[in-house]
């Protein structure tokens, strides 16, 4: 990083990151545009410096296994305004997400439906929950459900979801969450496939 970027403001350094990330094709929705805009990244990834929070191209590896795989992260802000801007949240939407990470999506997800009472996030790691549950609190959203079990089944306590996302990618999607999105509902979530041999 030069001395220039390293002395910018937060606030400058997310305008930027916004507004290279919608020369690229993203946060085409005008409201996924201004809750990016609105929204601390670096508060929900303290320990990251705030230029590479605000990169948009880059996820902040939260936490990761043993052998150095990542566990959790916050994902790269040009993939969470990609998901988001496929997801068309609407005021008043019930909302799933399987993947807590920082916390940082469920804020978003907060503004764009109206109500974080409305947003449900799961992680299977307390510690990951458990920060999530912090930073969110931190910043005015409380109130999001942030729970601790295994997002695979998804979280039938709250259904039906008008939306569900998932921040992990699945090699398929669960029964359960077929079953707990209300009828027209909308999921959106990165899957897997397996690479073939070409053997």
């Amino acid at each position: 990083m030069d001395s220039d970027t390293a002395t910018l403001s937060p606030e400058t350094l997310r305008a930027e990151m916004v507004a290279k990330v919608r020369k690229s094709g993203y946060a085409e929705l005008s409201e996924v545009e201004q809750v990016l805009l609105d929204t601390p990244r670096h508060e929900f990834v303290p320990e990251a410096d705030p230029v590479v929070a605000y990169d948009p191209w880059q996820a902040v590896i939260t936490h990761r296994f043993e052998d150095g795989r990542s566990l959790s992260c916050a994902s790269a802000p040009w993939l969470v305004a990609a998901m988001l801007d496929q997801l068309h949240v609407q005021p008043g939407n019930r909302i799933l997400e399987i993947g807590a990470g920082t916390g940082y999506n469920a804020c978003l997800l907060a503004q764009l439906t109206g109500r974080a009472d409305l947003v449900t996030t799961i992680d299977i790691d307390p510690d990951v929950t458990a920060k999530a549950s912090q930073a969110l609190a931190a910043t005015g959203y409380g109130d999001v459900h942030v729970i601790t079990g295994d997002g695979g089944l998804g979280y039938a306590d709250h259904a039906p979801y008008d939306h569900m996302i998932a921040t992990v990618s699945p090699w398929d999607i669960p029964t359960q969450w077929w079953q707990q999105l209300a009828p027209g509902g909308r999921l959106v979530a990165p899957l897997r496939f397996p690479v073939k041999s070409a053997c």
